[in-house]
């Protein structure tokens, strides 16, 4: 039973995969965000467009092979596929996938998937796996396509958070409202996702709970819901480790008031839209 860990970015799912990597049971894979399933133009997407259209999913098929093969195959010098696994495995499996993908793409799509990811847990030793790819709890409801045992972990953070946080690195909106704005989009996306996966395969967790609020229970939650029962190791980890100083809440309170005081105001006219769709609005610091 594989784990899938995501949110809108910037949220805490990389805590929260570095959090089940200290259970005794459960391995962060490496890289830790693998990226080529659930990651923009990788195979779900793939695999999404040839329900529509066969002829559009066999295009988008073959753009995912190809970043299979360049984009996310090395990434940095110890990030990426090729930490396990050679180049002429992986274009021999790509190859394999684009051959079956117009008779029988999901097949085609969930044979590439466990080759990659047996050859990488090959590598770690690892019996069970948790991914970190943000998209994982946006495209959560098609990730039992290619593992219907799969749990699915959406961790949502005060969207002010996440904007700021957004803005201090050197990937993403540089803009605080356009991340604003994009983190009310993958939201929604999230809660899309969230009532239309199976029951039973998706969890939403809100950041605030885990290292705030409901810190105990949602842990035990959340281990229940992997199916991993407590452990002295992840228990001393999440005690040293996951707590509010190290989630750096409420930066954006540290900008000019002119600037607060307008983000507020974005933030509130996001979440009303996002309430009356139905989507539950994360905890506030």
């Amino acid at each position: 039973m594989p784990v899938f860990a995501g949110g809108t970015g910037r949220s805490g799912s990389t805590i929260v995969g570095h959090l089940l990597d200290h259970h005794p049971d459960l391995t962060l894979t490496r890289p830790m965000e693998v990226r080529f399933i659930s990651g923009n133009d990788g195979v779900l997407d793939a695999l999404h467009a040839a329900r529509r259209d066969p002829a559009a999913g066999l295009t988008a098929a073959v753009l995912a092979g190809e970043r299979i093969r360049t984009r996310w195959f090395h990434r940095a010098p110890e990030v990426g596929l090729h930490t396990s696994m050679t180049r002429e495995q992986v274009d021999a499996w790509v190859a394999d996938y684009l051959d079956g993908f117009p008779g029988d793409p999901r097949a085609a799509s969930t044979t590439l998937v466990r080759r990659i990811m047996d050859a990488i847990c090959d590598h770690i030793g690892a019996q069970r796996w948790v991914d970190t790819t943000p998209a994982n709890a946006r495209k959560g409801d098609r990730l039992s396509w290619l593992y219907p045992d799969a749990r699915v972990i959406a961790v949502v953070r005060d969207g002010r958070d996440v904007a700021a946080s957004f803005v201090a690195q050197s990937f993403g909106p540089d803009d605080i409202f356009e991340a604003l704005d994009q983190w009310g989009e993958r939201m929604m996306r999230i809660h899309r996702s969230l009532t239309s996966a199976p029951p039973g395969t998706m969890m939403r967790i809100d950041l605030f709970d885990l290292v705030v609020d409901a810190r105990t229970r949602t842990l035990d939650d959340m281990l229940d819901f992997v199916g991993l029962s407590s452990s002295d190791a992840i228990r001393t980890w999440f005690d040293a480790h996951v707590t509010a100083y190290a989630a750096h809440g409420g930066r954006w309170r540290s900008l000019d008031p002119a600037t607060v005081e307008a983000i507020d105001e974005r933030y509130a006219e996001i979440c009303t839209r996002l309430h009356t769709s139905g989507v539950v609005i994360p905890h506030g610091d």
